[in-house]
Order: C-alpha cells, then structure tokens, then sequence
C-alpha cells in the first residue's frame, strides 16, 4: 500500500455494510479517505472514530442518484483536498424487491440511477479527475456482486439482477476504452456472495443467512486488489463463503403430469 501514501481514495456507500468496512481497512493506512454517503450523521461518526488513525477521513454528503451532487463531490476533492481522485471505490448499491410482474416503476428507476447510472458517473468523472492531475497508475474498483453473474432464485430480485448485470458489462466496458485510450488505470470488480449487510436485510426482511459472511471479508479484498504489482491487474474477484455456490435454483412450483 506504500505508494498510496497521501494520496486521495474516494469509497461511497461508506455509512454501513460493506462501504462502512472499506473506510476502516483503509484507515490503517497514510491515505486521503473520502467517505461519501447521503447520511452524514453516520459518516461523521465513523470519521470521529478513526480519529487516532494514520489515515485522514473526509466525511462527504452526497445523493448519488442525483448528478449535480456527484459533481460537487469531485468539485469538493479538487478544490479543499487540493489533489485529484488516485482510487474510487464504488461501493453505493442498494437491493429492492420488486417483481417485474406487479411492481412499482420507481423502484426499478431507483435500481438503476443507484446501481447502474450513479456508478457510471463516478467512473467518468474519476478518470477525467485522474487525467487532469497527471494519475497515471489510478485505480477503480466496483463493488459488484454474484448477482451479476447469475440468475437469482427469488421472485422479485430479477430487477435488480439486471441492474448488477449491467454493473458486469459496464466494468469490463471501462476496461476497453481505458485500453483503446492507452491508459493504464486499473480497473477491477469484486464479487460478493450474501454478506451481512443492511442491503441484505432490506430483501430478506433482516433474515441472516448461515452463508453470510461479514462485510470485513470484502473489505480485506479491496487491499488484496490494491496491492498487486503495478503491471498486474485484478480483473473479476468472486468472494463467497465457504459452502455457498455462485448459482442457487429455486424449488420446481410448476407440476407436469
């Protein structure tokens, strides 16, 4: 991690779960950490935490489905930090149930502007960031899950299935026109399984799976991605716990006779 040193790491979705997790582990480190969430009660208690920490914590409140408060984020980085975004971590996700057959419009547009659209926005203006401060060895990371990769098994998730689909095709997207610009910023998307986490609880009614692991092991792969050679990248990291598969099916509810 040494030449991350005094540089900035932007992480979203740090108020809980898995973003809050990232900040800790990043926190034992000499980094610029800025914290993005819309609740900035939480981020600053996080921030008042880590105080005697060898990282400087910078709580920022930003809706992420809303583009003008993205662009005040990066426009707040540049201007009070001084130095442009080396790492972005997009980690801001959220799991709606909503079936495709009955459910409510604006859930799926909430999916998508979260999952999909706000992601987008953080990539496009982390690489204008890294460009314009002369960051050539920059790192983007997607906080990406098995749910894009495989049909879940429950009524109701198959929305947001396709919203971290679409996360899949978009993170390898970025990959080729960062190779057709001839730029060397790393990009990598970590693949969690069912991890414990306030998004989870949202689908499952708070219900814990014995197959859950806890936010810190995800957390513990971000540095696992950052710490690799400079001219080796961590493409796709699928993190499961120990029994869980990457594809479940649900049980038959249609009989043939």
């Amino acid at each position: 991690m040494d030449r991350w040193t005094d540089r900035v790491v932007l992480v979203t979705g740090a108020s809980s779960g898995i973003g809050r997790s990232i900040v800790v582990e990043l926190s034992k480190y000499p980094l610029k950490v800025v914290a993005v969430a819309r609740r900035i009660d939480l981020i600053q208690e996080l921030s008042d935490e880590l105080q005697s920490s060898v990282a400087k914590i910078f709580p920022v409140q930003c809706d992420l489905t809303r583009e003008s408060e993205i662009l005040n984020m990066f426009k707040w980085i540049e201007t009070t930090i001084g130095q442009g975004v080396s790492v972005t971590i997009n980690n801001a996700g959220t799991m709606i149930k909503s079936k495709i057959l009955d459910g409510e419009t604006n859930d799926w547009r909430y999916l998508f502007d979260l999952n999909v659209i706000a992601v987008t926005i953080c990539c496009r203006e982390s690489y204008k960031s890294m460009n314009k401060y002369g960051i050539l060895d920059g790192h983007i990371i997607n906080i990406n899950s098995t749910a894009g990769y495989t049909l879940l098994p429950t009524s109701g998730q198959k929305v947001y299935n396709s919203s971290k689909t679409a996360l899949t095709y978009l993170t390898e997207g970025l990959r080729h026109e960062l190779a057709h610009a001839g730029s060397k910023i790393k990009v990598t998307s970590i693949n969690p399984g069912k991890v414990n986490s306030e998004a989870v609880g949202s689908v499952r009614g708070n219900e814990k799976s014995t197959l859950s692991m806890k936010p810190e092991r995800v957390a513990s792969m971000v540095i696992v991605a950052l710490t690799q050679p400079i001219d080796v990248v961590i493409g796709e990291l699928t993190v499961l716990s120990v029994g869980e598969t990457m594809q479940t099916y649900p049980p038959p509810i249609i009989s043939l006779k």
